[in-house]
């Protein structure tokens, strides 16, 4: 019992010091902070999360951003001592974009008090950014400055425009489903697709976001076919997404098909390891042969 009660009290002992790091830590960001900001003459806002805050709404637009809304925007990640950690570059012309509400991350927070057309410094202390972990650049406990700019905010109707835009597909097909179909090369004595017949195929998959470069076709690739071997499946069984299987059916082999997915008929609102919640979908897709 002795034994038990000692090793009881190694723990609360144990706990009572990473408390008393902690406490100490959110002190010490604190006046770190509260320094910066006298030096810097800043005026800031504090968020009820302990977020410190200015924006410019001066080229503010007014349009919020929803869940499943794409948010485009350029930042630069810094230390308070002014070594920059990370950023977008204007001058590639790279942006960083993400489907609003789809996953966890450091910008949310800031991003959530901003409108399209503002920028915004904010100061994150280590509670709200990387907390005790620390990485290459990045100190455990660090205080982190944020600068953003929110570029665009597009609901999911105007992204499936912009791909139209980017590859240029003029009066494309638009099933019920909501599937934006164009063949790019007609082949109208190639075989037919039926469903529950293999079929091969090659194809290219893009998000309409991630680092977009000055040529706009560099939209960023999650998954191709071509190059590797090309895929082969039975359209019409459900083993592939819904979209895909639907514009699939709609060729013949020889032919070439820009599809455009909602996310409905994509990977939903739940996404998987590659695709985030709620994205639409461009393909590129070539049907090469039936078996």
């Amino acid at each position: 019992m002795r034994s038990f009660i000692l090793f009881l009290g190694i723990l609360v002992g144990l706990s009572s010091c990473t408390l008393n790091t902690v406490n100490q830590q959110e002190e010490s960001n604190a006046n770190e902070i509260d320094s910066y900001i006298k030096s810097k003459n800043l005026t800031m806002q504090k968020s009820p999360e302990g977020l410190f805050y200015a924006i410019d709404k001066k080229a503010s637009t007014g349009k919020q951003a929803f869940p499943t809304d794409l948010i485009k925007f350029h930042y630069v990640m810094s230390l308070l001592d002014g070594k920059k950690l990370d950023s977008t570059s204007r001058d590639k012309n790279q942006i960083k974009a993400m489907v609003w509400g789809g996953s966890s991350n450091i910008y949310n927070l800031p991003i959530s008090l901003m409108k399209e057309g503002e920028k915004g410094v904010f100061i994150l202390p280590a509670s709200l950014a990387f907390g005790g972990n620390s990485y290459a650049d990045i100190p455990a406990y660090s205080v982190i400055r944020l600068d953003i700019e929110v570029v665009a905010i597009r609901t999911e109707t105007e992204q499936i425009q912009d791909f139209q835009t980017t590859y240029k597909i003029t009066n494309p097909e638009v099933t019920p489903s909501g599937l934006v179909f164009k063949k790019l090369v007609v082949n109208p004595t190639g075989a037919t697709i039926s469903a529950g017949q293999s079929v091969k195929v090659n194809y290219t998959g893009r998000f309409g976001y991630g680092v977009f470069q000055t040529d706009a076709t560099k939209n960023v690739i999650f998954d191709s076919a071509f190059g590797s071997g090309t895929l082969t499946f039975v359209p019409g069984t459900g083993n592939l997404i819904p979209g895909f299987e639907e514009g699939i059916l709609k060729m013949r082999v020889g032919e070439k098909a820009a599809l455009v997915l909602p996310s409905k008929i994509a990977y939903g609102a739940n996404g998987n390891s590659t695709i985030p919640p709620n994205s639409p979908l461009y393909f590129e897709v070539e049907v090469v042969g039936v078996l």
